[in-house]
Order: C-alpha cells, then sequence, then structure tokens
C-alpha cells in the first residue's frame, strides 16, 4: 500500500508540474486576453464532465460494487459487471457528446455571458466543438482506472493523467510557435491526448486479461444500484464544479477575466492540491480503522493532529500568496502575458488566498463524515456555500472586476467549512486535544513573521523578480525567496515553539 501510495503521489505531482509549465507556456503564447478566455472557456466544458462525472462520483460507487464482485464471483463475474457498466456508460457519453455538440452555441453563451462582445462567441464555438470529445475519451479512462485500481495497479492509470500534459507541452513547445492559428491546434491536441490517455489504461487491462468485450447496454438491478450511489457524489461534484462555473462565467463579463482567473488559480491550486490530496488520502482510512475498532477518541485525535499539521503547512503558502502575488504571478509573464496582466492576476490569486486554509481543512474535515458513512450532510453543505456564492459573485464582480469572482468563493469556501466544523461539534466528534487553540495562534505569529520577510526580500529583489526582462532569472530569483521564506518559517515555528524539532520531523514524516 505504501508503494501504491508513493506511486500514484509521485505522478500526480509530476502531472502538476508539467500542468504547470503549460500553463506557463499557454500563457506565452495566447497572454491574457480574448484568445485566451476562448481557450479556456473550450477546454473547461470537457474538464468539467470529467470531474462531476468521471472521477471522483464514479469511481466512488463503482470501485467497491466491482471489488466485491471479484471477491464473490471472481474475475470472470466483476469483468461482466465492468462490461456492462461502460457498455451503458458510452451510450450515456456519446449521447450528452451529440446534444453538446448540436448546441454548443447556446452552451457556451450560457457558461460565457460576455462572449458576444469582442467576438469571443464566434472563436468559443468551433472551438467547443473540438475539445467536448474529449468527454467520452475521458470518462472511459475513469471506468477502466476503476477496474486497474480494484485490481491493485495504480501506476498506469496516474501516468495516463501525465500524458494529457506531455501531449501538450510537446505541441506548445514544437506545433504552436509555428502555426497560424495556435488555437485550433491546442484544442486537437486535447483529443489527441484523449486517445492516447485511454490507450494507456485499455493496454494495460489488456496486459492483465481484463475482459472488455462490448456488449449490448441494458440497465439491469445492477446498474441502477451503481447509479443510485453515484447520486449523491454527482451532486456534491455538480455543485463545487457550479462554484467554479458560476465565478468564471461572470468574469467573463471583461475582456480576458476568464483567463485571468484561470492563471491565478493553476497558481493556487499547486498548494491546495498537494496539502490537501495527502491530507484527505492519509486521514480516511486512519479514522475509519480507528472508529472500526472503537476508539473513537483516537479518531477524534487524529483528526485534531491532520487539523494542525494542514495548518502548519498551508498557512505560509496563504501568507505568500496574499503579501507578493504579483510577484508570484510573474512566473507567467512572457510573450503575450504582459505585466499588466500579471498585476491583475496578483490581485485574483491574492483573493483566492483568502480561501485557501477553508478548500485544505474541507478535506481534513470530510473524511470525519465519509468515516461514518454519511455523505448527505456534506453535500448539503457544499450546496449552502454554493448559494453563497451565487448572491455574492455578481455584486462582488461589479465592485472589483475578476478579483470580486474570487472573493466570493472564498467566501463561500469559509461558509462550508464552518458548517462543516459545526456539523462535527454538534455529532460530538469534535473536541481539540489540550494546547489545540494555542498551537494555531503561534502558527499564525510564524505566518506574519514570515510574511514580513518575504515582503523586505520581495523588495530588495525587485530588480531581479519584476524588472528583468529574462524568464530564467525571474524564476530563479523567485525561487531564492521562496527557499529563505520557508526556511525562515520553520525556523519561526521552533523559535515559538510550536513544536519541538523531534516532534515536528515525527509529523512531517508521517
Amino acid at each position: 500500500m505504501i508503494r501504491s501510495l508513493f506511486t500514484v503521489s509521485g505522478f500526480t505531482l509530476l502531472s502538476r508540474l508539467l500542468g504547470f509549465v503549460r500553463d506557463v507556456l499557454i500563457a506565452r503564447y495566447l497572454g491574457a486576453g480574448a484568445m485566451a478566455d476562448v481557450w479556456v472557456a473550450a477546454f473547461r466544458l470537457p474538464n468539467l464532465f470529467r470531474r462531476i462525472f468521471g472521477e471522483g462520483a464514479f469511481n466512488a460507487a463503482f470501485v467497491p460494487m466491482y471489488s466485491r464482485r471479484i471477491e464473490e464471483d471472481g474475475a470472470e463475474g466483476a469483468d461482466r459487471f465492468a462490461r456492462r457498466t461502460i457498455s451503458v456508460m458510452f451510450v450515456i457519453l456519446m449521447t450528452l457528446f451529440v446534444l453538446c455538440f448540436i448546441f454548443m452555441e447556446p452552451i457556451v453563451k450560457l457558461m460565457n455571458w460576455g462572449f458576444e462582445e469582442g467576438g469571443r462567441l464566434d472563436l468559443a464555438v468551433p472551438a467547443s466543438r473540438i475539445t467536448i470529445g474529449y468527454l467520452v475519451f475521458i470518462c472511459l479512462v475513469a471506468a477502466l482506472t476503476g477496474i486497474l485500481n480494484s485490481r491493485r495497479i495504480f501506476a498506469a492509470p496516474a501516468f495516463a493523467y501525465v500524458v494529457l500534459n506531455i501531449v501538450f507541452l510537446v505541441t506548445l513547445l514544437f506545433f504552436v510557435p509555428g502555426a497560424e492559428n495556435p488555437l485550433t491546434v491546442l484544442c486537437w491536441s486535447v483529443m489527441v491526448a484523449g486517445v492516447l490517455q485511454l490507450g494507456v489504461v485499455a493496454l494495460a487491462c489488456f496486459r492483465r486479461k481484463v475482459d472488455l468485450r462490448p456488449c449490448v447496454p441494458k440497465v439491469d438491478p445492477e446498474i441502477k444500484r451503481l447509479g443510485s450511489l453515484m447520486a449523491p457524489g454527482l451532486v456534491s461534484a455538480g455543485v463545487q464544479q457550479l462554484n467554479l462555473l458560476i465565478g468564471q462565467t461572470v468574469a467573463s463579463l471583461a475582456m480576458g477575466g476568464i483567463s485571468i482567473i484561470y492563471y491565478a488559480d493553476r497558481l493556487n491550486q499547486l498548494p491546495l492540491g498537494l496539502i490537501g490530496m495527502a491530507m484527505g488520502t492519509v486521514l480516511l482510512p486512519e479514522i475509519t480503522r480507528r472508529l472500526g475498532s472503537g476508539d473513537s477518541e483516537g479518531a477524534n485525535r487524529s483528526l485534531c493532529q491532520g487539523m494542525e499539521i494542514a495548518l502548519l503547512l498551508c498557512l505560509p503558502a496563504t501568507v505568500a500568496m496574499i503579501v507578493v502575488p504579483r510577484e508570484l504571478m510573474q512566473l507567467f509573464k512572457s510573450g503575450e502575458f504582459t505585466e499588466e496582466s500579471a498585476e491583475i492576476a496578483g490581485w485574483v490569486l491574492a483573493a483566492f488566498a483568502i480561501g485557501t486554509p477553508t478548500y485544505v481543512m474541507t478535506r481534513v474535515l470530510q473524511p470525519a463524515y465519509f468515516a461514518r458513512e454519511d455523505t448527505k450532510t456534506p453535500m448539503r453543505f457544499t450546496i449552502a456555500s454554493a448559494v453563497t456564492n451565487i448572491v455574492l459573485v455578481y455584486p462582488m464582480f461589479r465592485m472589483f472586476g475578476p478579483m470580486g469572482c474570487a472573493l466570493a468563493t472564498s467566501v463561500a469556501g469559509w461558509v462550508n467549512v464552518t458548517l462543516l466544523w459545526a456539523g462535527l461539534r454538534r455529532a460530538g466528534f469534535m473536541k481539540l486535544i489540550p494546547g489545540f487553540f494555542s498551537r494555531i495562534g503561534r502558527m499564525l505569529v510564524a505566518s506574519a513573521l514570515m510574511g514580513v520577510t518575504v515582503w523586505f526580500l520581495a523588495q530588495f529583489g525587485k530588480p531581479w523578480l519584476i524588472d528583468d526582462p529574462r524568464y530564467l532569472i525571474r524564476v530563479l530569483s523567485l525561487f531564492v525567496v521562496v527557499s529563505i521564506s520557508a526556511l525562515a518559517y520553520f525556523v519561526f515555528v521552533l523559535i515559538l515553539r510550536v513544536y519541538s524539532l523531534p516532534e515536528l520531523k515525527g509529523r512531517l514524516r508521517r
């Protein structure tokens, strides 16, 4: 299990790093104007279906059912269930594809209110008709990933998600620079990546002799059961994506608003993905195991320690994104992504950073519900946060522009994490360990001191961080500032006795 965890984590980290390089190159060639808006809109639609239908909701329901079939009926019985599932899934996906292709213009208008201005709609509709085919491939990849994971095969599915960014990088480095229409080239690269990703997981299935022969689609009791198990996950994932979609839809009223939010969010997602994913992965089995053995006190202690470590790691990232957001967005500045774009995106990044602790804490608190087989309560809280976002996003956009959309998302995140916390308190599960608030307070002081440090370093290094025209010098300067600031933060943590050095080593190692 440890080896599998490192395999998945390693490929996830590689995918995120390659994805970051991909976005820097896209910013270089498309900038943060009309063309970049169209690209984000075209790529967003298939990604929306992938996140709602393909990954979390499907696998959460399919993997337990498939695994149980392996135990009860053997591999052949499990594969029969998988074949029926994939056949029905394929029909649903093709239906969605055809409907989206036909009605793409009203869909793009609905998701991007401001695209009729500046000619963006005329570009976005054909571009989206190219990329929408990706939803078929990536959702099938998710289905085959569920089969492989149930058989304890993790490398191929994890690598499949790296393939997308490899295809993008090849396209951006060798095909886009000389292309008359780089947008079209990027859109077709999405389809190529989908085919290759499906090929990677299909080959892994064939090598393990998984029976994937097509069969007549039929909605039998097992498929109905699968659908009922997926429903809460679909609602939850759908509401979460609706939160993001609403912000970008309103931002489309400003030229370049969608791409500015996209680039800022990509940088914001680096600490969120790595810290939040790690905490969720560790805590869910830990809390489940302790509750299963009747050790509710130990489960509560694990939850509290998880919150402490999550905040220990995310608070300095939050402060840095608030104090020097413009300097951080210099990572994207090159070519068509100008200094003005970096400054606007910096304000958006700072607004996103206000909610960064809530996204990480959500990953920590939700396992306490899931471990007790309660998926409906977090779903209701997610809906409440989405309503908050819907109410706030347009007024905040009118006041602050694209930054207002990010602020609304952050406020909605705080609503969600507050409800999760209060729900656990009412259930009697949230019993804070001694010294919890004292440690969090000292972490805040350490983070504030680090914020002062990074601000002074950024002021001293401005000639290299912002003014230097050489991209490599700016990146290396930022790396030096971040490294010194991170070291200073952990020195402040030790000086303020948040943790002793042996205790800190032990917790971070875990």
